[in-house]
């Protein structure tokens, strides 16, 4: 884990071995201190290397904990690159957003002056969460309620579930016709398959004839029966050719 790579500039062995006592203890206000007596180039450093090398497969609790403390400490330092950081667990399994850790992460997050970095982890977040209930579960979290808030994320995430929470989202405003038409038409202006195909959709879902296209999805009523409330419905239905 700690071989040096020729030329790695996010490597130091000095720091390496000061991070490696400090994760053994879990002495979590001591590695803020050390953090904090570091020249800005070796602060750098020991920042990469907690997001690449120490936080790679410690437990879940500890990975949370570890960029709770960093963040709040350090939000500009610390919030993207243990954000990245968090990712490729999430996506595979060894982090879960259903972790104790994250929860008190979330609450630690949820004040007025931490929004751009809830902000920052949902952008980096979004693209990766190929479940819908985890998409849902990351806005509840972070406090992302309102309809037209959440819409501002999910528009600019390309997947089948940015795009099933989006139709989920837009149940409760398919009053506002107008508001259907603009998504509908940045949907088509995207140029995608899925973004296209799921314009398509919405055109059929919430009747709003007024959106004009060339849509080569053609759909039968019993096809959007269950399409809002089944992801593989959902799935089905917008990725065909």
């Amino acid at each position: 884990m700690w071989r040096k790579k020729a030329m790695d500039k996010h490597y130091h062995p000095t720091i390496a071995s000061r991070l490696q006592t400090l994760f053994a203890s879990e002495d979590w206000s001591a590695l803020v201190s050390y953090l904090a007596g570091l020249s800005n180039a070796h602060f750098r450093t020991a920042g990469y290397m907690i997001g690449e090398r120490m936080l790679v497969d410690v437990e879940p609790e500890v990975f949370w904990e570890v960029m709770r403390r960093l963040v709040e400490w350090q939000p500009k330092a610390f919030t993207v690159t243990l954000a990245k950081a968090a990712l490729p667990r999430l996506q595979g399994g060894t982090l879960s957003l259903a972790d104790a850790g994250f929860s008190h992460l979330a609450s630690a997050l949820a004040v007025p002056e931490r929004v751009v970095d809830r902000e920052k982890i949902l952008l980096l977040w979004l693209p990766a969460m190929r479940r819908p209930e985890n998409m849902e579960r990351l806005f509840e979290m972070f406090g992302i309620m309102a309809v037209r808030r959440r819409m501002d994320f999910l528009l600019r995430v390309d997947t089948l579930a940015a795009g099933f929470v989006l139709l989920r989202t837009l149940r409760f405003e398919e009053h506002d016709g107008e508001l259907m038409t603009q998504t509908c038409r940045q949907l088509m202006r995207r140029g995608t398959s899925t973004s296209f195909n799921l314009a398509s959709l919405l055109r059929a879902f919430f009747g709003l004839d007024e959106v004009r296209g060339t849509f080569s999805l053609t759909l039968q009523p019993y096809e959007l029966a269950r399409v809002d409330t089944d992801f593989d419905v959902f799935v089905r239905i917008v990725s065909k050719v």
